[in-house]
């Protein structure tokens, strides 16, 4: 997946006027092995586990390979990185590492790990105990990285780090990792970079152990274990790490589950139930019905639940495969673009539950600092859209082929692609087929080019434009149109484009990048590799026995410190 600097967040205070006022104040699957004695505890209750529900089951839990947000909130408890985001305001600090320096030349990034950080208990060590993170560990990290086919961790880091692309070709010794002693290793890149500390706190790079690599076990040093035995069909629940280096007494918790749960009605009545702690996502349109029937749970001593709404740096977008016909056209991707209501589809299906319209470029909304209005999109212009479709050969949609648009399987994602396919209908007489799919299927349909169009989310996985303006970076297409190349699912390619991204990158002048990303979001807003629909606000429910839940723009699921207090 992912300010104060970035976050943009209120809580929500609520009271019952004549009907409902919200007053803002602020404020996919991996068969694996298990060692028995990470079982969980059998004294432990439903009491001290946090319930949450996820729609579909995770795709992966390999760090290197996570594509999904499902997989990386269930790999942030198991896996952790050198550094972290800070929930609060999203900047860098250590996690595994003790420290860590840039050199003047901004090429040489030195890291001290932390004494005494520990993998978990598992049969994959030497007598069943977890053994200590060395900088060897980082290294073999870092190696897989640069060494596995179709992992999606390598798309951060292609020739970033000296020697890595040579490692990759033939072997050997990664040159630009060197090992100055158990607790100390170093990082020279090819040039200076503005996103690599960055990455460094993304679960791409979680350490991972060579024992439990070479058995298939799932084995990290965060505050929660994978069981095999508790993933099942219907949730899967981490157990607690009783030998976790943040404190003897953290994580509070003695389980997380991640329940299925595809509907969000039946999140919500799960919730009044008490099966689950904390619902995100909710239709507004729901969330104004339970403040209504049950304002007293809000207000009154003891409150019941709490209510919070935060801005996210997730965009919603249509994806476009630009090699496949029509849509090489560029005609008729503007066609499309300006053919679409935005704004119809904020305020008719998502019933306001977004922070705008997606009329500028791919960059949401939450990314602070960042002038995303500026960027010129297509805004809803059905007669000149009929226009240009017409000078691209299509005249009121004549010969026009019929089109895939591959969707998910929830209610959202679905009522969202029937929207679209009756605009283009309406609009442009163009018809639609709509594939309703799970996101592991939709990935395959996009890796072999089986769609024309695919209704997409991109969570920010670090807190900065260049995280968007990765989904159009051409350099790294593969050379067939029937094999994977995520993340640039529209197989869109640009020199300049590319050229801006990359001097973007290496650019460490936080106002000077963020020019040069404007200038590649509008190349994109004009060329239309992808439409944007909205950016994301998102509600958060939340039982109010749950002390310390605090939801980010990058949706980062800290659960160290959280405590459920009956």
């Amino acid at each position: 997946m992912k300010p104060n600097e970035y976050l943009i967040m209120k809580s929500i205070l609520l009271s019952l006027t004549a009907s409902f006022v919200l007053l803002l104040a602020s404020c996919g699957n991996d068969t694996n092995k298990t060692n028995e004695s990470n079982e969980p505890d059998k004294s432990v209750t439903v009491d001290n586990c946090l319930d949450f529900a996820i729609t579909e089951k995770y795709g992966s839990l390999d760090p290197i390979k996570i594509t999904d947000v499902a997989s990386f909130h269930i790999a942030s408890q198991i896996f952790e990185p050198l550094l972290k985001f800070n929930e609060k305001n999203l900047s860098v600090e250590p996690l595994i590492a003790e420290s860590w320096e840039v050199a003047d030349d901004n090429l040489t990034h030195t890291i001290t790990l932390k004494k005494g950080v520990f993998f978990q208990d598992n049969a994959c060590f030497e007598g069943g105990k977890g053994r200590e993170i060395k900088a060897e560990d980082v290294l073999y990290t870092f190696k897989r990285i640069f060494s596995e086919e179709g992992n999606y961790a390598y798309s951060f880091f292609k020739n970033k780090i000296v020697g890595s692309e040579e490692f990759k070709s033939n072997g050997g010794e990664l040159t630009g990792i060197t090992i100055i002693d158990d607790y100390t290793l170093t990082f020279t890149l090819t040039k200076p970079s503005s996103n690599f500390t960055s990455l460094l706190a993304t679960i791409a790079t979680g350490i991972v152990a060579k024992e439990a690599i070479e058995q298939n076990t799932i084995v990290g040093s965060g505050p929660f274990i994978y069981n095999a035995d508790t993933d099942t069909k219907k949730s899967i629940v981490l157990s607690r790490n009783n030998n976790y280096h943040q404190g003897k007494d953290l994580p509070y918790l003695d389980c997380v589950a991640f329940n299925y749960v595809k509907s969000g009605q039946e999140q919500l009545n799960m919730f009044m139930d008490g099966k689950l702690d904390v619902v995100t996502g909710l239709p507004s349109e729901s969330i104004k019905k339970l403040v209504e029937k049950q304002i007293a749970d809000f207000q009154q001593s003891p409150i019941k639940y709490v209510l919070k709404r935060s801005s996210q740096a997730t965009t919603t977008f249509i994806n476009i495969n630009t090699t496949k016909v029509p849509f090489d056209n560029l005609k008729v991707r503007q066609a499309i673009g300006m053919a679409i209501d935005k704004s119809k589809i904020v305020e008719k299906i998502l019933k306001g539950e977004a922070a705008a319209p997606g009329n500028h470029g791919i960059v949401a909304s939450a990314i602070n600092g960042y002038d995303y209005t500026s960027v010129v999109g297509h805004e809803l212009n059905i007669e000149k859209a009929k226009e240009i479709l017409a000078s691209a050969g299509y005249k009121n949609g004549e010969n026009f082929p019929p089109i895939i648009l591959a969707s998910g399987k929830s209610s959202t994602s679905l009522r969202v692609a029937f929207e679209i396919q009756k605009q283009l209908a309406a609009n442009l007489n163009i018809n639609v087929e709509i594939s309703s799919v799970s996101l592991a299927e939709k990935n395959t349909m996009n890796a072999k080019s089986e769609c024309h169009l695919s209704l997409n989310g991109w969570l920010a996985e670090y807190p900065d434009p260049t995280s968007f303006l990765s989904l159009y970076y051409g350099k790294n297409l593969p050379t067939t149109n029937n094999v994977s190349s995520y993340p640039n699912e529209s197989r869109y390619n640009n020199p300049n484009f590319n050229k801006l991204y990359e001097e973007a990158l290496a650019t460490l002048d936080k106002q000077k990048r963020y020019e040069l990303c404007l200038k590649a979001d509008q190349i994109i807003a004009t060329e239309v590799p992808g439409i944007p629909l909205w950016y994301h606000e998102d509600y958060h429910l939340i039982q109010a026995s749950v002390k310390g839940y605090k939801p980010n723009a990058m949706n980062i699921q800290d659960l160290v410190h959280i405590k459920i207090e009956k």
